[in-house]
């Protein structure tokens, strides 16, 4: 990631939440001031039972007011909807993608495959959370479909990291 805060990058991240990593990936890896972020979340959860819980207003609140100064500047621009409906009317081409938006395997992999189509060549797509688990069953976690997910592409990326996120550069 050091090598992006001294060009332009075009960065997309699928899941903002609260804006932690919005607001780390903008101070510190997109600092260029041409960069940009664009953070796609529905901002009112998913299937997942840890959502149940939550004021969604409450969190799209906090979220705006945290990272106020971005989105005034345009250096972030949200959009509140599912990555299935960002990615059928997206055709903007990506340098770096972040998935960490719905952890249930059939959405990480819909999430990745689309990300890989609007991920640049030489490209960085990275997943969050590849070693969490809701506890109940594979299908419920996202390593089952980031697995499936690398070994569909084995020959078209270098692997960056993998432990607790899985990093990957796009051939």
């Amino acid at each position: 990631m050091d090598d992006f805060a001294n060009h332009p990058v075009a960065a997309l991240q699928i899941g903002a939440f609260t804006g932690d990593a919005s607001e780390w990936l903008l101070t510190n890896a997109l600092a260029h001031p041409q960069s940009r972020l664009v953070d796609v979340d529905t901002w009112q959860g998913s299937g997942e039972e840890a959502h149940n819980d939550i004021d969604w207003p409450q969190l799209r609140d906090f979220y705006a007011k945290r990272l106020w100064g971005f989105l005034e500047t345009g250096k972030l621009v949200p959009f509140q909807k599912t990555s299935d409906a960002f990615f059928a009317e997206n055709s903007e081409k990506f340098d770096f993608i972040y998935i960490d938006g719905d952890h249930r395997a059939g959405s990480v992999v819909k999430d990745a495959i689309n990300a890989w189509s609007a991920l640049n060549s030489g490209g960085v797509l990275a997943f969050d959370d590849y070693t969490w688990s809701a506890g109940s069953t594979p299908e419920q976690d996202p390593k089952l479909a980031i697995d499936a997910f690398l070994l569909s592409k084995t020959n078209g990326y270098n692997l960056l990291a993998i432990n607790n996120q899985v990093w990957l550069r796009k051939h």
